[in-house]
């Protein structure tokens, strides 16, 4: 497939599915809001249209190809352009609108209902599939105004499509999601038959699963049973041969010889090595399961190489490809047998095709130009306005008049109806659904509270819920309804092709698959009509083996493998690595395959399965255990490999013998009733697999992987070595306990380092709080430049310890290129698979390796094996190719000599035979050493825990078993089955100590020794136990642990260093979560703590310290007597108090003189009084608010600047009074103005302001409060006025009196000057009225302790310029000019004026 095509369909999928989600999710979310959304920009796309009631979505493939857009992204990126008309698919879409049409004139079906289509080309490409999807569940609107509720019925209520499986599973996943029901005609994958996934898929194409059933029927009807499998690389192909390996065997009894891949693209090699894979297999039936593109370069391979002789199996999808059935490939494919999606009969669509004629009138720019360019297509012309250059290269324009008849094309052809017939029946499924649904009765529908669906609010998951109930039968004859996943009820033609005397092909039906939803599957084949492709002309014969004949069982050859026996009442099996390696038998089937050949023998695996021997053989001595049985084994070696281990196993559960005669029941106990085994995880993975299935118990010793504690893929497997997962557990607390959070990992490339890398991946950050720098799998063999790149990263990385999950192989390898680039100072870690291997131990490596820490097998002690070990003696009288050979291999292998007869030239070589009297004290050999065993010691106790379990069996009390009817197992007729119950149960200790029982897993109790290499300073080493990992304790004694560098003491390996209280760890972008940056807490957080994730906020009255490691209380800030602002302004109105103060003891020294007695001295008295409170009532703002002082500081103010103002208003009168009484006719006024209504007067309106204040009070008390808004680490102390109403109604009222005063004092400014002082009143209530215009916008503005501050100043600037502008000039004409203080002078100077 072309990359850059695959590119853009991907970008495609992610804008599109980005852009459908937040468009349905804004849609959704603006339920209650109305708004336009705009959308980026609009689709042109290939389609076809009809209006109608309700309309029904259309995916149709009318292009093959599309062009590439340039995705350079240097400029606006253009839509891509189809090409190719692909006829097919155009009469599919017409199939649609034919159906549609015909539901509308049907006066039965959809009754008053008009249905409308929408159809769009796909172009055979997913992002241009997606986009037509998009189009067609959101509209084509380029603006779409939502209202308070979205209602009506939707642009389209279901989609009929896709062709394509990918596409259909793409598209579905999201439509799933908002349940818009997607009908599909072709698209076959059975994964899209999980109504998890998805919820709204239907299809009129059967399952490939049914296919595969299908083609299952066939092969089973014909006897083959030994057939090949070639698939496409897709979800088409993978699913039908996952359907193929499951299915093929239960359904069909058969068995695939091979199954291959198919290419994508040109693969000459590939498909050479393919096609040789045919020719050199004895299967003759080969099934195809691929498109016919793969077929038509398969064949090229096949012709070039001569291969007939096969019987092809076809799919459907390249049954009836023309392009195959030529005379160049029918001597190959004649005969061919194939699936084919039924043919249908469609009456009266030929004359509705026959009608298609072009829109003349339509821009073929704006997306319903189908016709139009099927039409150009058809008849070679183009319409107007046509291409540059079109007409003078002699193209013909359109006219519209021409006819389809005069033209052959296959678009009339509807002989051969098979996905036109799919879509056919998938719009009827719709349109019977629709009508299902609204025919529905008021109050008996199916959703909330008995409702129905609406024609005029119609919603697709409606549409679904009779979807999935539909069932109709169409004109032809077929069933159609849906089963629970959305699939139909499937039914298949089988087709054969047929190569005709005179070379012509034909393509005939000769049967089919049909299933009903009461008779199961049934295959219908007219074999006489079978064209065979073979001398005979009968079908061929494809079996791997011929049939057994009756007495017999079947057994594919006897294997000769290398085996230890030991006859018993009960048998024992045991799988053991006696050899390191086998040779590879020739396998190219020109002769009879050869067994393979073990070599190089295996000193520790034959004392591990000499270990089992003893085990046994001590069981039997033991009268305790098992008393009256007798135990015997069968060992087999597996010589590391995993086709002779299976072997073994099968021999072992199945027993030796050829040939078996069946009596009339098989009774007995079988050949073996447990086995202890396998060494290798991969190999346990496998045999455990099959074993599994018929519950025969397996005990392995070696095998650790954790995937092997799956218990329902793994039934019957138990180990007695911990698993992986414990092992990466106890890894995991030896970097934890040593603050090893940046490790890297290298891991073996098989299921032991895969499952482990798995478990550190999961649990290293969460159990240890590390990650892993980095996580490299080491290669199998040597490969110097992968060993090179991989010590590369381990060298440039900064991580100081390195994890090592393989095996020994691997780790000779790594460190010959370790040695080379010389990487030191590494610690590192060393899974049990290498922990003690020998090999790595040598004075050439220690600088390297010394001080690894590793995990090690518990080591345990058996007493009395050496002994036994001595006691080994070959079987003289045995033939070593009889299986039972392990002993006089290993006799041979110790003393270098051979049993007779020897081998060719070997008595001429001078070597000499064995006797079997050799001492085997007098060799070097580990053989006999007992020290360190670990692997036998879990040998020992999987065959005690055998033991144990078979003895708690046997000891079961008739009528109180386990079993069916508290039934026991009898010694004479035990089964695996049986054992494996007992086991899960086993409990017991060893002599050692060790407590050996299973968890639900299979699995032991773990428990690991640590290890530790040490470097001694005269060269030599030693590996120490320096600790235990028991469950998830660690135990260790550091003090003997030996470190590999100069300060003798662990290194230090992390990503990024710990994070100081004061700080949080951020992680860094792109990186693990163990490399982060320390951000400093911001103002107000604090971390109290090392690595701190977050920052905790500190309490409302605590802000953080200056290193953010603790809380401090917050700094309080109010107005204070201590602060120079409070200081200034308690002096200034203090002064102010005291001016007021020695005013009023002039005043009363100089009460009797006339400045003083002028205009009512008791006014003048009373009024330096209240301008002394207003000083005073400025210094209950000072200081910290309390209730009292809040309470009080506004009513003080409020009354003594009413009181003020007041006395100033009264003055102000009063002298108006005086100048009217000047006049003639004016005497009366002053009546009114007496002493006594002087001072009534400000009593009355000093308590209009009183009854405020109480008001207040009473209603919505100023308080304390403690403000954080300010400034966050300051709490500021103010009060808050309470109710805001009160407050502006104690200002206003004082404004209003002191403008008030002000006009009628700016009234009386020109009086004579004998009532001089109105001018004195107009200059001091301009100064206080200037002053509280100014105080409101200033206070207002100024936060916190300011605010009061702007009062205090506001209070003081008033007062005092109340105090100079009223008494000043009087104070200075007592003091300065008493010459002027006579009422001559007064009088005078109006006499002058």
């Amino acid at each position: 497939m072309n990359q850059s095509k695959v590119m853009r369909g991907f970008l495609d999928t992610g804008l599109l599915l980005l852009m459908l989600f937040s468009y349905i999710s804004s849609a959704v979310s603006s339920s209650h809001y109305s708004y336009s959304c705009q959308s980026h920009e609009q689709f042109h796309l290939n389609g076809m249209h009809k209006n109608g009631d309700v309309i029904l979505g259309g995916l149709f493939k009318i292009h093959f190809f599309s062009t590439d857009p340039d995705l350079s992204f240097t400029s606006q990126p253009q839509l891509p352009t189809c090409y190719g008309v692909d006829i097919i698919g155009f009469r599919m879409a017409q199939t649609m609108a034919f159906a549609i049409d015909e539901i509308n004139r049907n006066s039965n079906l959809l009754l008053n209902v008009t249905l409308g289509y929408s159809l769009y080309d796909n172009c055979l490409d997913l992002g241009i599939a997606y986009r037509a999807a998009l189009t067609l569940v959101s509209g084509q609107e380029e603006q779409v105004t939502l209202k308070e509720n979205c209602v009506g019925t939707p642009p389209v209520l279901g989609i009929v499509g896709e062709s394509s499986s990918g596409r259909s599973i793409a598209i579905s996943t999201v439509l799933g999601l908002y349940r818009v029901p997607l009908v599909s005609y072709f698209a076959t994958c059975s994964c899209l038959s999980d109504p998890q996934k998805f919820p709204s898929f239907f299809r009129t194409i059967p399952s490939d699963a049914f296919q595969v059933n299908a083609i299952i029927q066939i092969l089973k009807r014909f006897g083959w049973t030994w057939v090949g499998l070639l698939i496409s690389d897709e979800d088409y192909g993978v699913h039908a041969a996952r359907s193929f390996h499951s299915d093929l065997g239960p359904a069909g009894g058969g068995c695939l010889a091979y199954t291959e891949i198919l290419p994508w693209g040109d693969d000459p090699a590939e498909l050479r090595r393919i096609v040789d894979v045919m020719r050199k297999s004895t299967a003759r039936v080969v099934i195809v399961f691929s498109n016919k593109s793969h077929m038509i370069k398969l064949m090229k391979e096949v012709v070039r190489q001569n291969v007939t002789g096969l019987q092809w199996i076809a799919s459907e999808s390249w049954t009836t490809a023309d392009v195959l059935q030529t005379p160049h490939l029918m001597p190959y494919l004649g005969g061919t047998l194939g699936i084919a999606i039924r043919r249908g009969e469609i009456p009266g669509l030929r004359d509705f095709l026959l009608q298609i004629h072009p829109v003349l009138h339509h821009n073929n720019t704006f997306g319903n130009s189908m016709v139009n360019q099927f039409w150009e297509h058809i008849f070679q012309c183009r319409f107007a306005p046509p291409p540059a250059g079109w007409v003078e290269a002699g193209g013909e324009l359109c006219t519209g008049q021409e006819v389809i008849e005069n033209v052959e094309t296959e678009f009339l052809d509807d002989s051969n109806l098979r996905p036109e017939y799919n879509v056919y029946k998938a719009v009827y499924a719709l349109a019977y659904a629709l009508d299902d649904m609204l025919q529905c009765e008021p109050g008996r529908g199916p959703f909330s509270n008995n409702t129905c669906a609406h024609l005029q609010r119609l919603e697709p998951w409606q549409l679904l819920y009779y979807l999935a109930k539909v069932n109709f039968t169409t004109t032809f004859g077929d069933e159609v309804s849906f089963d629970e996943n959305g699939d139909t009820l499937p039914i298949y033609d089988i087709m054969n092709w047929v190569w005709l005397p005179d070379g012509r092909t034909m393509v005939q039906r000769v049967g089919e698959v049909k299933r009903s939803a009461f008779k199961g599957d049934k295959l219908t084949l007219d074999e006489d009509k079978i064209f065979w492709n073979f001398e005979p002309k009968q079908p061929p014969r494809s079996v791997c083996s011929e049939s057994c004949p009756p007495g017999t069982r079947m057994l594919q050859e006897q294997f000769i493998l290398n085996g230890m026996h030991k006859t018993g009442d009960v048998i024992l099996g045991g799988l053991f690595a006696i050899n390191f390696f086998s040779t590879d038998p020739d396998l190219t089937f020109i002769s009879e395959p050869q067994l393979p050949t073990c070599y190089g023998f295996n000193i520790i695996g034959f004392r591990q399965a000499q270990t089992m021997a003893f085990a046994v053989d001590e069981i039997n001595k033991n009268s305790n255990l098992l008393p009256n049985v007798t135990l015997g084994y069968s060992l087999y070696d597996n010589c590391n490999r995993l086709g002779i281990g299976f072997r073994a196993a099968l021999a072992l559960v199945s027993g030796q013998e050829e040939q078996v005669t069946s009596e009339e029941n098989c009774v007995g106990t079988p050949p073996v009733l447990g086995i202890v085994g396998d060494s290798s995880s991969r190999r346990s993975i496998a045999i455990s697999t099959v074993l599994g299935l018929y519950r025969v118990p397996m005990v392995s010793y070696f095998a650790t992987c954790s995937c092997l504690s799956d218990r329902h893929k793994f039934p019957s497997f138990f180990r007695t070595i911990p698993s992986d997962a414990f092992q990466v557990n106890a890894m995991i607390q030896i970097l934890k306990h040593f603050g090893w959070t940046w490790a890297g990992l290298l891991i073996s490339d098989d299921d032991y380092g895969v499952h482990a890398a798995r478990s550190f991946h999961s649990d290293l950050g969460p159990a240890g709080g590390g990650c892993l720098a980095y996580t490299e799998i080491l290669p199998w063999g040597d490969d110097p430049a992968e060993l090179r790149r991989i010590v590369d990263v381990m060298r440039k990385s900064t991580a100081r310890v390195v994890i090592v999950f393989a095996y020994e192989s691997h780790m000779i390898n790594l460190m010959k290129e370790v040695v080379r680039q010389n990487v030191t100072g590494l610690q590192w870690i060393a899974s049990e698979a290498w922990s003690s291997v020998d090999v790595l131990q040598t004075p050439h490596l220690m600088p390297y390796l010394g001080g690894t820490l590793g995990i090690a097998i518990r080591r345990g002690e058996i007493p009395g094996l050496r002994d036994f070990l001595l006691q080994t003696r070959p079987d003289l009288h045995h033939n070593n190719k009889e299986g039972n050979s392990m002993v006089n291999q290993f006799w041979e292998h110790t003393f270098q000599c051979r049993f007779a007869p020897p081998p060719a030239g070997w008595v001429e070589s001078g070597r000499e035979f064995c006797t079997g009297q050799e001492v085997i004290e007098n060799v070097e050999t580990e053989f006999l050493d007992v020290s360190n065993l670990r692997p036998e010691y879990n040998v020992y106790k999987a065959v005690y825990a055998l033991a144990y379990a078979l003895d708690d069996m046997l000891q079961c009390e008739p009528g109180r078993g386990p079993f069916i009817n508290n039934t026991c197992a009898q010694l004479q007729r035990l089964e695996p089955w049986q054992l494996v119950h007992y086991l899960e149960k086993v409990n017991f200790t060893t002599t050692f100590g060790d407590l050996v029982s299973f968890d639900e897993n299979g699995d032991t109790l773990p428990i690991y020794d640590i290890m530790n290499w040490v470097w001694l300073p005269d060269g030599r080493t030693k590996v120490q136990r320096v600790g235990e990992v028991k469950r998830s304790e660690l135990t260790l004694d550091e003090d003997k642990i030996f470190w590999n560098f100069e300060s003798k003491q662990p290194p230090r390996s992390v990503c990024s260093e710990s994070c100081p209280p004061g700080t949080r760890m951020a992680r860094k972008k792109g990186e693990p979560e163990c490399c982060f940056d320390c951000v400093p807490c911001s103002e107000g957080k604090i971390s109290n703590t090392t690595d701190s994730m977050e920052c905790t906020s500190c309490p409302e009255d605590f802000w953080s310290s200056p290193q953010r490691d603790h809380c401090v209380p917050k700094k309080t800030e109010f107005l204070s007597y201590h602060e120079p602002l409070g200081i200034c302004l308690t002096t200034t109105s203090l002064l102010g108090t005291f001016i007021c103060v020695v005013v009023l003891g002039l005043f009363i020294h100089h009460h009797s003189t006339p400045i003083v007695r002028a205009n009512n001295s008791e006014l003048s008295f009373l009024l330096l009084v209240s301008l002394k409170l207003c000083f005073l009532c400025s210094l209950l703002f000072i200081g910290r608010p309390r209730l009292w002082t809040c309470q009080l500081r506004h009513a003080a103010f409020g009354i003594s600047f009413v009181l003020c103002v007041s006395c100033i208003l009264v003055k102000t009168m009063v002298v108006l009074a005086v100048f009217r009484a000047s006049k003639p006719g004016g005497e009366s006024s002053l009546k009114w103005f007496g002493a006594l209504q002087q001072r009534g007067t400000v009593l009355v309106l000093t308590s209009v302001q009183a009854a405020i204040c109480t008001a207040w009070l009473v209603s919505a008390s100023p308080v304390p409060h403690k403000n954080t808004q300010y400034h966050n680490d300051k709490i500021v102390y103010e009060c808050i006025v309470g109710s805001v109403i009160g407050f502006a109604v104690l200002l206003g009222y004082i404004g209003l009196l002191a403008v008030l005063s002000f006009l009628l004092a700016f009234l009386a400014r020109n009086l004579p000057d004998s009532f001089n002082e109105a001018k004195l009143i107009t200059f001091s209530m301009l100064i206080f009225c200037a002053v509280w215009v100014a105080f409101v916008p200033a206070y207002i503005s100024s936060p916190g302790k300011y605010a009061d501050a702007v009062e205090v100043f506001a209070i003081l600037a008033s007062s005092f310029g109340l105090l100079v502008a009223l008494f000043g000039p009087k104070c200075y004409i007592i003091l300065l000019r008493p010459e002027r203080n006579t009422k001559k002078a007064i009088m005078g100077r109006g006499t002058t004026k």
